[in-house]
């Protein structure tokens, strides 16, 4: 969904500021995309790393044992069940908005690590909030 919607928005008019700096960060960060489907050609093929589910784990694992920045995983609910499970998971930032998609798939797999809430943010001229969780 990202790779339909954010590489255009640096040179949309209509967009804001923040949306154009978003845009302007995701075309430039490299990017590992786990699928077992191959992703679409682009603006983000120099930038993307591409593996299946069955790889995610070791990919993530030589990432952080490596000298890079943060780690981030977008909107993938079997990703981070994977990852959790793999004990690769520092933080968790769940964002909640006020909308219900789906019909109650649960966010986590049975034998979820515990959470330690670390902080919440809100965000004006959102009804979303953030909550941020260390995982145990």
């Amino acid at each position: 969904m990202f790779h339909g919607f954010w590489p255009a928005v640096v040179d949309a008019p209509q967009a804001s500021e923040a949306q154009r700096a978003i845009s302007r960060q995701d075309n430039a960060i490299a990017k590992l995309v786990v699928s077992d489907s191959p992703p679409p050609d682009g603006p983000w093929a120099s930038t993307t790393r591409l593996v299946g589910r069955d790889g995610a784990a070791g990919a993530i694992a030589e990432l952080k044992a490596g000298d890079g920045g943060d780690i981030l995983t977008f909107g993938s609910r079997t990703v981070w069940n994977d990852l959790l499970a793999a004990g690769l998971v520092d933080e968790l930032h769940l964002m909640i908005g006020p909308v219900v998609l789906g019909d109650g798939t649960p966010a986590f797999g049975t034998g979820a690590p515990a959470l330690a809430l670390l902080d919440t943010r809100t965000f004006a001229d959102s009804a979303n909030v953030v909550l941020r969780y260390a995982v145990s």
